[in-house]
């Protein structure tokens, strides 16, 4: 998951609710959709559902607070992330992952991990980051995420840092740990090569 304002890497919180919308229209589901209020907010007189911002996300798991002294450490750089101490089993760094191998289905893609580490941008493991996995609208209609939106994971962040359900930050991934390891140990033989 890269380093990002919005939330930590995924796809914005909102392109998640884009495409449970679409592929409840494109199942055949479609008519709850439209009973619903459609003057609910000010986003759905120009865009209706589309620009409704009434819909909230429900997640996997039950989210806890991150702790205010871990995140004011962090800011503070008085404490930093930990690194995951291996590659989890789906690593987007293992060899021949879906991202490594292409898979459109992903968001990053090979070259985009490897430019990661190179520029040292953080990448976050996924373990223990909450995601939806419903929307619900106040009118009382409530649609499942896109089932290929898996690792579609959505923490609540402060200051880049991603937080865990159980209120923990998130931990730097392994795989870009190691990477990013290696290419700056590259750099130096390289470095002393040229003198």
């Amino acid at each position: 998951m890269a380093d990002r304002p919005n939330a930590g890497g995924a796809a914005p919180l909102r392109d998640g609710l884009m495409f449970a919308i679409q592929h409840h229209l494109e199942s055949g589901a479609g008519l709850a959709l439209i009973a619903v209020a459609t003057d609910c907010c000010p986003g759905t007189i120009t865009e209706w559902l589309t620009g409704c911002t009434c819909w909230v996300p429900l997640y996997d798991r039950r989210q806890i607070e991150p702790d205010p002294v871990t995140i004011a450490a962090l800011a503070l750089g008085e404490q930093q992330p930990e690194v995951r101490d291996r590659m989890c089993g789906d690593c987007a760094y293992r060899p021949g992952s879906p991202e490594k191998s292409g898979n459109p289905g992903f968001e990053l893609t090979a070259d985009q991990l490897e430019d990661l580490a190179a520029r040292d941008h953080r990448f976050w493991c996924h373990d223990g980051l909450r995601q939806p996995t419903a929307w619900q609208h106040p009118a009382g209609l409530v649609i499942p995420a896109h089932p290929d939106r898996t690792g579609d994971y959505q923490p609540p962040t402060h200051l880049g840092i991603p937080y865990r359900v159980d209120g923990q930050p998130g931990l730097v991934c392994a795989g870009w740990n190691a990477r990013r390891r290696a290419l700056a140990a590259a750099a130096t033989t390289d470095d002393r090569k040229d003198q």
